[in-house]
């Protein structure tokens, strides 16, 4: 329906008039608009039709409509953030979710929150009329503005994975756009690591700046478009003797212009493009350009390190910008001056005819070396190849550019049989470089080769020749995977600048910031729409994130085959915002998203406009401003003529259209129903408001029984309120991770306690079949917003979960597990959703565990239908200190909401009758249950497993109980055993700068320098309890210890290839005694209490590297697996074993590690050992 109005607008704009058949189809399309605008009106408006028999005053009316008006139709500039987020919301007709709904939002919204937004605010969805302060006098006439500027809707068509990962990228741009703009802004570059200032890299033009405008504009972010227009200067080129690439300034700065005049249709841009075209045309001579020129001077060489001779990719890449150029500037000079190369190509002919051509040119002679030179698709050759298909697709597979779609084919005939190669030992297919003479191969690909399975790709969209477009295609895959596996194959996951074959062995170890292997991954995403080649690109990012972030942007990686030293340059070229990025960006973007029938991007990834986008195929070769279709002055004004619009009908035409709307307009306001019901409705719709969460669907059946507790209400997950994008998109990744996890065990073991994340096997049985791994879960699903997941696991809990079966089988539960996960998985459901199921399933669980209890002390196993219970065989039958001291929250909190105070009575702490070890504030972690008494001998004190979890409650229950002064004495003992921790056993490592706690045996009071994983608990636990001490001095040194053993469990993890940690380290050396991951959370729970303390935005740095190589590592077809070896990346073989903890901890630390410190509050909410929050009890005391 609208492309007669896209033929208008785009003649009309060139000067012409359409013909009578296009003003018929034009007139039609108006009226179908017209009507449906009306249409729409009425809709909003609920106009029924007693409504119009009703009379009424228009003033009545007029307050509502010229509020409603003012709502929708205000410029972004004029609405407050509350407007702005609901139209963003509006937009994307997103469904209200309720509480439960913690999305990625949209693109657009993230676009419309940034206060570097542009002109053109992605809300908006028609292009606004510069004023006069935002364009410049046009120098001629305008081809092509007329059609619109593109106005970027990025997150149309694609999901929340897709949708967060555009965040990403975006938070990627600007970061590397804010360190050049704070530190270079105008410069060419800036330095990455140190912030320099490079103001002459390419000539002084400001080239980052302009090469990055419209990745800024396609991802709807910062101004700079002024200082294009009061800044850029091209008056000095030269006149400090230096000459410019003309090559580079072309595909970098004249490309860079004219994508952002196509973009956003302003005529500034179009205007300086020109200003540069005009200065580098004498570079240009006898049908090619010299690669070095000054401006000032108007001198021109060739680069002395290639002989003086002239390259086929310089030569031949100049051709798309320059017919650009003559097309929006109605000049034909400088498609002629690049497609005098083109006539050259073809006299020449390619070498031997193999379709390929030699990388060097004799300039004198205008003819191709035969001798000393090469034959690559790679480096000096690549876009000579990329342009031949390019400018045919640009200017609208014309049959008078047929050569080159014939060069095209010929050339990746070329390319399969003489340069495609297949390496057996590594199943990867190459495309060797020839020497010639001799044509003698080299089993060699270089990085920028990689842009071929693209091209390849892109070629197969217009092949009429079905069996060809099997044939490239299949090259492109084959290919592509070996480009991808240049950087898998790395342990930086970043890839090499060239390899060689068989082996992948690295020739040049450093990684660019090059784009053509996302490049590609672009074009075969759009052309195949298989989701590996997101998958792929995504994996690149992250590894780009992870290895390549700096200071102030992105740095070339030096050594990419050496993850513990991988060197980053002081280097970040302008392609990476202008290609690198953007390409990223559009991978995972949906198709119609800068399209590929409509955009045809230069190689350094500027898309141009397509002639065929803005005029009809038949129209091409009639309004084309080249010389291939007007060759001349006269020509070109006779067709003008010919087709001229008259300007005296426009004015009359605009008022006859403007009085008809009006009229209708009027018309209907007079005839709406001004009844009291009316107003408010259109009030209420037209009123900009902040979204608020619905109601939770989950029933509350009745009211709590507590006595003195608090009333409580439902915790509103909300986690992206005070985070910035950044932190966003981690938190999105994560819960796409969370969202993994469960959907292997919701689909292969719901109800069971574990799902083999290998194996998919369900594992009914693990801690009594009790739906562990549900149970344990609930609180995070909660917390992300996976309201859906969270309603069917609660459905489980109200129909199947059942305790009735326990012991009947003979088998025993271990009580402190059960406790932990299921008890405190139910606490803590309770807790954040007030849904009384929860605390009903809770109370029925904790009284049939209480026969586990005897004399204030609880027996770890127990079989609950005969009652009888015993300790682990394996302690000989002693308890374990932290088994013994890590049930007191949980009991505490469910007597507090039940008003039972038994539950609390029954594990008071036997810490307070015996007393620490010989006066050091710690315990042995044996506990003799007949004696009710601790071990004396045959044991040991730690602060790592068996003993951990019982220092950590000290504090917490303390600070549960409100600090209350009956629990005084939980603040001293935590006190005292910080203060035995600092004196025996905190150890300084002086080989490895490291400090860590040892174990101490006893009596012997022997120390083994030896730290398990487990204990990376402790700098959490200290910097938490910094937070209450009232002495200055001690919370200092505490927190003192805690960023210096937090220090060392983050070293855990990156000294290992894989990035985990092992289980288990000795010092000094670090090493390792137990090299299995057993996703255990510890060091991520202390990253997250050591940011909240600090705000420190380094340990969020920290947990995303880990969460990163988790991902990398330990992910699986149904959730995630315990790495067996993670000091060898070749063989970390995966076990198949999910523990429910990493669910219920490690991936919700993660979460709340990129959450601001104000969702789930460390001031009001205590996590029990198991990362189950517990609001504290603010109220007085039910219990001593």
């Amino acid at each position: 329906m609208f492309h007669p109005l896209l033929q208008f607008l785009c003649l009309l704009g060139n000067g012409m008039a359409p013909t009578s058949k296009v003003r018929v189809q034009l007139f039609v399309c108006c009226l179908v608009l017209f009507v449906l605008a009306q249409g729409y009106i009425l809709r909003r408006l609920s106009v029924e039709p007693k409504a119009l028999t009703t009379s009424s005053s228009h003033d009545d009316v007029i307050p509502h409509l010229r509020g409603g008006l003012a709502a929708v139709t205000s410029p972004v500039s004029e609405l407050n953030d509350e407007a702005i987020e609901n139209q963003a919301r509006d937009a994307t007709a997103r469904p209200s979710e309720g509480p439960w709904h913690v999305g990625v939002p949209s693109i657009s919204q993230a676009a419309t929150s940034s206060p570097l937004l542009n002109e053109h605010d992605q809300v908006e969805t028609t292009p606004t009329t510069p004023t006069s302060s935002q364009t410049s006098s046009p120098t001629s006439r305008n081809p092509t503005a007329a059609v619109g500027a593109f106005v970027p809707h990025p997150d149309v068509g694609v999901d929340d994975v897709q949708r967060s990962r555009m965040l990403a990228i975006r938070s990627a741009m600007q970061h590397a756009w804010s360190g050049y703009e704070t530190h270079a802004f105008g410069a060419d570059e800036v330095g990455p690591v140190s912030g320099d200032r490079k103001q002459d890299v390419w000539g002084g033009l400001g080239v980052t700046l302009v090469d990055a405008l419209d990745t800024l504009y396609i991802m709807g972010m910062a101004r700079a478009r002024d200082w294009v227009e009061m800044e850029l200067d091209f008056t000095h080129l030269g006149k400090d003797g230096d000459n410019i690439s003309v090559f580079e300034i072309t595909i970098r700065e004249l490309g860079g212009l004219l994508s952002a005049y196509d973009l956003s249709g302003d005529d500034a841009f179009r205007a300086r493009a020109v200003e540069l075209g005009d200065l580098l045309l004498p570079a240009f001579a006898n049908g090619i350009f010299y690669t070095q020129f000054n401006v000032f001077k108007q001198t021109k060489t060739m680069n002395g390190w290639t002989g003086y001779r002239g390259l086929l990719a310089d030569l031949g890449t100049l051709q798309l910008e320059l017919r650009r150029l003559s097309d929006v500037s109605g000049n034909p000079i400088y498609a002629e001056r690049g497609d005098a190369f083109y006539d050259i190509v073809q006299r020449e002919g390619s070498y031997e005819h193999t379709g390929l051509f030699p990388v060097h040119f004799e300039v004198e002679s205008g003819t191709f070396s035969m001798t000393n030179s090469l034959i690559t698709i790679g480096a000096l050759g690549d876009s000579f190849y990329e342009y031949l298909l390019k400018v045919w697709l640009y200017s609208g597979q014309r049959q008078s550019d047929a050569f080159l779609r014939d060069l095209y084919n010929d050339a990746v005939q070329g390319i399969e049989t003489s340069l495609l190669r297949y390496s057996k030992p590594d199943d990867a297919y190459y495309l060797q470089e020839v020497t010639i003479p001799g044509f003698s191969g080299q089993p060699k690909q270089d990085h920028l080769l990689c842009f071929v399975p693209g091209m390849l790709a892109l070629g197969t969209l217009t092949d009429t020749d079905p069996a060809r477009v099997v044939k490239h295609l299949d090259m492109a895959k084959k290919l592509m995977k070996t480009c991808y596996n240049l950087y898998s194959r790395q342990p930086t996951g970043l890839a090499p600048d060239i390899v060689m074959f068989p082996g992948f062995a690295v020739a040049d170890s450093r990684y660019r910031l090059r784009p053509e292997t996302v490049e590609s991954l672009m074009y075969l995403y759009r052309v195949t729409k298989d989701p590996m080649y997101q998958d792929w690109g995504w994996q690149i990012f992250k590894a780009i994130e992870k290895h390549a972030k700096t200071s102030f942007g992105y740095g070339a990686v030096l050594n990419v085959d050496s993850a513990a030293a991988s060197h980053v340059e002081d280097k970040m070229e302008s392609f990476f915002l202008a290609e690198t990025l953007k390409y990223h960006y559009l991978l995972q973007s949906a198709p119609s998203f800068v399209p590929l029938d409509k955009f045809v991007f230069n190689t350094e990834a500027h898309p141009f406009r397509t002639l065929a986008s803005c005029y009809p195929v038949d129209w091409v070769d009639l309004t084309g401003i080249t010389r291939l279709t007007v060759n001349s002055k006269a020509q070109r004004r006779a067709v003008e003529l010919s087709m001229q619009f008259p300007n005296r009908l426009k004015i009359p035409l605009v008022l006859v259209l403007v009085a008809l709307f009006v009229g209708l307009q009027i018309y209907i306001v007079s005839r709406l129903d001004i009844s009291p019901t009316a107003g408010p409705s259109f009030d209420a719709f037209s009123r900009p408001r902040r979204w608020k969460p619905s109601p939770s669907p989950i029933v509350v059946t009745e009211k709590s029984a507590a006595a003195n507790f608090a009333p409580r209400q439902k915790f509103i997950p909300l986690p992206h309120e005070g985070v910035d994008e950044t932190q966003i998109a981690r938190q999105d990744a994560i819960r796409r991770a969370m969202q993994h996890a469960w959907s292997g065990y919701e689909t292969r073991a719901f109800g069971a306690d574990e799902v083999a994340p290998v194996s998919g096997e369900r594992r009914q049985n693990v801690w009594g079949g009790i739906g562990v791994t549900l149970v344990d879960s609930l609180d995070t699903l909660y917390i992300m917003g996976m309201h859906d997941e969270f309603q069917r696991a609660r459905d489980w809990v109200a129909n199947e979960l059942e305790f009735s079966h326990l012991g009947r089988d003979g088998d025993t539960i271990s009580v402190f597990e059960v406790i932990i996960r299921e008890l405190g998985g139910l606490l803590s459901a309770y807790d954040l959703s007030q849904d009384n199921l929860f605390k009903a399933k809770a109370v029925e669980l904790a009284d049939l565990l209480l026969p586990a209890y005897e004399d204030q002390v609880f027996y770890t196993k127990l079989n609950v239908f005969t009652k009888r219970k015993s300790m682990n065989h394996w302690t000989h039958y002693r308890a374990f200190l932290a088994d013994v001291g890590t049930l007191q929250l949980e009991m505490r909190y469910l007597s507090d909401i039940t008003g039972n105070s038994e539950y609390a009575e029954k594990v008071s702490s036997p810490s307070i009758r015996e007393g620490s070890y010989e006066h050091t504030g710690l315990f042995p972690v044996h506990f003799e249950p007949d004696s009710g008494t601790f071990s004396r001998s045959d044991t040991f004190v730690t602060i790592g497993a068996l003993g951990d979890s019982f220092y950590e409650y000290l504090l917490k229950v303390w600070l549960y109980s409100g600090k209350r002064a009956d629990d005084l004495f939980l603040r001293q003992l935590y006190d005292d055993a910080v203060a035995g921790m600092e004196k025996h056993l905190y150890v300084h490592s002086v080989p490895d700068d490291a400090y860590f706690l040892q174990e101490l045996r006893i009596p012997q009071m022997e120390g083994t320098p030896q730290q398990d994983h487990l204990l990376c608990f402790v700098p959490g636990m200290l910097a938490l309890g910094s937070v209450g001490e009232t002495n200055a001095t001690k919370a200092a040194v505490h927190l003192d210890m805690a960023t210096k053993l937090m220090h060392t469990c983050v070293s855990y993890y990156t000294r290992q290839p894989t990035g985990l940690a092992p289980d288990l380290m000795h010092f000094p050396g670090f090493d390792v005694l137990s090299s299995i991951y057993k996703l255990r959370p510890e060091t991520v729970e202390s990253l997250m209490y050591m940011y909240r303390v600090t705000h420190d935005p380094i340990y969020r740095e920290w947990g995303w590297a880990m969460f990163e190589a988790i991902e990398k590592h330990a992910k699986t077809t149904f959730g995630y697996g315990a790495v067996r070896n993670v000091h060898n990346l070749t063989d970390a073989f995966i076990e198949d074993k999910m523990e429910s903890f990493f669910l219920a901890e490690t991936l919700k630390y993660h979460y709340l590690l990129q959450s601001a410190p104000s969702f789930v509050p460390l001031d009001q909410y205590v996590f029990n050992t198991e990362a189950h929050p517990l609001r504290m009890n603010r109220s007085p005391a039910t219990t001593n």
